[in-house]
């Protein structure tokens, strides 16, 4: 699924069809120097590892190294992306590409479209980046795109010395509903394709829990219920630049939130309007979206909807 695009790449999920080329950044000289050694040696290996590092984040939390491709031929150049460590308290920035692509700015541009996306996708105020000490080209790339050095330290599972890098100010307390708020607006936007978007849908596992039921009604009167990754599926083929609906909108026009500790549930009228093979749609409904807090952050648990001609 595609996650971004830039003036010269695309940003998208890594595939199995990918494990090739996984197995030859996992087995370069550079990455085993400045990463680390994966023990990956063989394709069986690459597709196992991909299994692990890769698909699993993309589903569980919207997260991970997506597979950077020239826009102009589709030519696969490296990964970039988004990690949530286990160290670190917000998302950080990673990147690798193979050495016959370096030198052309293909780094920079993903890392700052990555960042973008943290700040403006995502809602992040902060992030963070890690590089070997002396991979000096990877620590000009932060720098140049708004990190700033934070401090060399020692971290579990990394052999020697790691040099950190931060960007943003330290996050401000806010209240349950304004955090609901902001992450529902969030959630609403990640549907628009308007004037050539590329909707987030690959953001969906940020805000909702893997396990969240989705269920919805038409004028009919059939109900239908979903799996997080079936509507993200049907969603993303939909809205996608292939997709049928084209300049896809949806607003609220009114919202009623019933908050109860960790526990909260919001009741909403909504409009929708696209254009689906030349011919303008539009739609109006109720829609239920219960919510459950984990830690410091909201989650959706449950997604029901019914539109109305």
């Amino acid at each position: 699924m595609l996650v971004l695009k830039t003036e010269r790449l695309r940003l998208r999920w890594f595939v199995p069809e990918d494990a090739p080329h996984v197995l030859a950044q996992l087995t370069e000289p550079s990455w085993i120097v400045n990463i680390r050694d994966s023990g990956v040696r063989d394709l069986p290996a690459a597709r196992a590892w991909m299994e692990e590092k890769l698909f699993a984040g993309y589903w569980s939390s919207g997260l991970g190294l997506w597979a950077v491709e020239r826009a102009s031929d589709g030519v696969l150049l490296g990964m970039c992306g988004l990690l949530q460590r286990d160290y670190l308290p917000a998302p950080d920035i990673g990147y690798a590409f193979l050495p016959r692509y370096w030198g052309q700015g293909y780094a920079r541009e993903a890392a700052a479209a990555c960042m973008a996306y943290a700040q403006n996708v995502l809602g992040q105020t902060r992030l963070y980046a890690t590089t070997a000490v002396d991979n000096t080209p990877s620590q000009n790339v932060l720098l140049s795109i708004g990190f700033l050095y934070q401090e060399d330290l020692l971290l579990d599972g990394h052999d020697g010395v790691t040099r950190m890098f931060s960007w943003g100010g330290r996050s401000t307390e806010r209240s349950d509903e304004s955090q609901i708020k902001d992450m529902l607006q969030r959630f609403y936007r990640a549907f628009d394709n308007r004037d050539g978007r590329v909707p987030n849908v690959t953001a969906l596992p940020f805000w909702m829990l893997g396990r969240a039921v989705i269920h919805f009604g038409d004028e009919r009167g059939d109900l239908a219920g979903l799996d997080l990754p079936t509507f993200m599926r049907q969603r993303a083929e939909l809205l996608g630049p292939q997709g049928a609906w084209r300049e896809y909108e949806e607003s609220v026009s009114t919202k009623r939130l019933e908050l109860q500790g960790r526990v909260a549930h919001v009741w909403l009228r909504c409009r929708k309007s696209w254009l689906d093979q030349g011919h303008v749609q539009h739609r109006e409904g109720v829609k239920s979206i219960q919510l459950v807090k984990q830690g410091s952050h909201w989650k959706i648990a449950a997604l029901a909807w019914e539109d109305r001609l």
